[in-house]
């Protein structure tokens, strides 16, 4: 499984300008420009241009599982939790953060220059309908462990 993370990690970056559809538009939100690079029935892979100082207010996923927050370029503030409640994380490039679905989450750019992340859905459609509880709580394991051993 990590190794079938990393391929699509590493196809996401090389193949952006190949297969990007949506640069720019930002669904609504001034400075944060998605680009989705994959979408399959099992996963979808977006990368993300947040500008100096854009927020990506508080949302959900339902579409799966869990999805996975990967900083490519420089840190990104992340908040998660119910709204008065949230959780407030700094995620350097390289590390992972995992959302269970339908956590209330959003990102920052507290810095003044662009930061790119990539983020990885995997959905309740497909192959990916049978993973086991199990199995999400052991991916969460890891994400936490690398989150905390690369600080």
């Amino acid at each position: 499984m990590i190794k079938s993370l990393h391929s699509i990690v590493i196809f996401a970056l090389c193949s952006a300008p190949v297969f990007g559809q949506q640069r720019g538009q930002g669904r609504g939100n001034p400075g944060v420009s998605p680009q989705t690079i994959m979408d399959t029935a099992e996963v979808r892979v977006t990368r993300v241009q947040l500008e100096g100082g854009a927020v990506r207010p508080s949302h959900v996923h339902n579409e799966g599982p869990f999805h996975m927050f990967i900083p490519i370029t420089s840190p990104v503030e992340i908040f998660f939790g119910p709204e008065g409640k949230e959780e407030r994380e700094t995620v350097a490039p390289g590390q992972v953060h995992l959302f269970k679905s339908n956590t209330p989450h959003g990102f920052k750019n507290a810095g003044s220059t662009p930061v790119t992340f990539i983020e990885i859905f995997v959905k309740h459609t497909g192959r990916a309908a049978n993973i086991s509880p199990r199995v999400i709580e052991t991916i969460q394991e890891s994400a936490l462990w690398l989150r905390k051993t690369d600080r």
